[in-house]
C-alpha cells in the first residue's frame, strides 16, 4: 500500500475505528477488540448474537464476551485463575473453558442459567486443553498431554465418562473440531514432519480413516470446520516462505486452498460464523492480538470474487 493509500484510509477510517483496510487483496476486515492486551480464541454462539473469546486484559488469562460489533464487551465470570480457550455448547446457554484453578489444566462447564462453574471429571493424569463439544451436545473432545513429546485427542462424556482416546501417536496431536455432522475431527500434528512443522489432518470417527488435508512443507495450524454443511475448513499457515501466518479456506478433502487474509502480520484461530459469511480471527495489530472480524461477502479486490477465483496453492 503506497504512502497516498495510506493517508486516504486514514482520513476515512482513523486508528480509533473499528474497520481497517490493512490488506489490498483479500476481504474487508472488521477490527472488535483495541486493547493494549493479548485477545484470542473467539467464536460466536449458535444464533450468531454473541461472541466469546478470552483476554489477559486484567492480568490474567479470563472469559469474555462481546455483541457481534464489538460493544459490550465484559468478563463473563471472575476468577483467580487462568481461564482459557472458551468455547460454546452447540444449543444450551454454557460454554467449555480449561482452567488451572486446581493447578494443573482440568476442564469446565459454566452454565449461564445458574452462573455456575463444575469441573468435568476426567480419571487422567496431565493436563488437558483445547476441548470443544460434540455436535450432539453430551460429548467432548479434547487434547491430553502425555509429555512434552506427546499429545493425543480423546472423547467422553460431559460428566467424564466413555473415555476413550481416539487419535493416539508417539508425537504432538492439537486442536480438535468436530464436523457439523460429528463423525469427522480436523486437527493438526507434527506426525511425519520431524517436528519441524504442522500438518492439518482429518480422522473420520466411523471408518478411522484419516487423511491428510495440507502439505508437508506448509506450516498449517488452527484448523475450523465450516457450519453449513462442512463442506470447508479454515486455518491459518504459512505458504511460499511466509514469515507470519495468513488465513486460508480449503475444502473438507483437501483441495481449492485459497488465501483469504493479506495482512503480512500474524493470523490465526479462524472461526465461522453460523451461516459461513463471516470469519472471527486472531490477528496480530499495533503490538497485540486482536479479534477481527473478516468478511467474506466483502471483498478488496476483483480478484477475491468469487471466493474460488482467489490464488490456489
Amino acid at each position: 500500500m503506497n504512502i497516498i493509500k495510506v493517508l486516504i484510509v486514514l482520513t476515512l477510517f482513523p486508528v480509533t475505528t473499528s474497520y481497517l483496510l490493512a490488506q489490498d487483496e483479500g476481504f474487508k476486515e472488521v477490527q472488535l477488540t483495541h486493547t493494549n492486551s493479548d485477545n484470542r480464541y473467539a467464536s460466536y454462539n449458535n444464533s450468531g448474537t454473541k461472541i466469546l473469546f478470552e483476554s489477559n486484559r486484567d492480568g490474567r488469562w479470563q472469559v469474555y464476551t462481546m455483541d457481534i460489533n464489538g460493544k459490550r464487551q465484559k468478563k463473563l465470570f471472575r476468577s483467580a485463575s487462568n481461564d482459557r480457550r472458551p468455547t460454546w455448547h452447540p444449543y444450551k446457554d454454557m460454554i467449555l473453558f480449561e482452567s488451572d484453578k486446581n493447578g494443573g489444566n482440568e476442564l469446565f462447564i459454566y452454565s449461564f442459567d445458574t452462573n455456575s462453574v463444575k469441573k468435568i471429571p476426567i480419571s487422567l493424569l496431565g493436563e488437558k486443553s483445547f476441548a470443544r463439544f460434540a455436535p450432539n451436545g453430551v460429548e467432548i473432545i479434547f487434547c491430553h498431554k502425555e509429555n512434552e513429546e506427546v499429545t493425543n485427542l480423546y472423547i467422553c462424556s460431559l460428566k467424564g465418562k466413555r473415555l476413550r482416546k481416539i487419535v493416539s501417536n508417539k508425537h504432538i496431536n492439537l486442536y480438535p473440531h468436530f464436523s457439523p455432522r460429528g463423525d469427522n475431527v480436523v486437527y493438526f500434528s507434527n506426525r511425519n514432519t520431524q517436528g519441524e512443522s504442522n500438518i492439518i489432518y482429518s480422522y473420520n470417527i466411523i471408518t478411522e480413516d484419516r487423511n491428510r488435508l495440507t502439505y508437508f512443507k506448509d506450516h498449517s495450524e488452527y484448523p475450523n470446520w465450516s457450519k453449513v454443511r462442512g463442506s470447508r475448513v479454515a486455518y491459518s499457515a504459512k505458504v511460499n516462505d511466509m514469515v507470519h501466518s495468513e488465513i486460508f479456506i480449503m475444502r473438507n478433502n483437501g483441495t481449492r486452498k485459497v488465501q483469504v487474509t493479506y495482512n503480512n502480520v500474524e493470523d490465526i484461530l479462524p472461526s465461522w460464523s453460523p451461516n459461513d459469511i463471516n470469519l472471527l480471527v486472531t490477528g496480530y495489530r499495533n503490538g497485540y492480538y486482536q479479534i477481527c472480524k473478516i468478511l467474506l461477502k466483502e471483498p478488496l479486490s476483483e480478484k477475491n470474487k468469487p471466493l474460488h477465483h482467489q490464488t490456489q496453492f
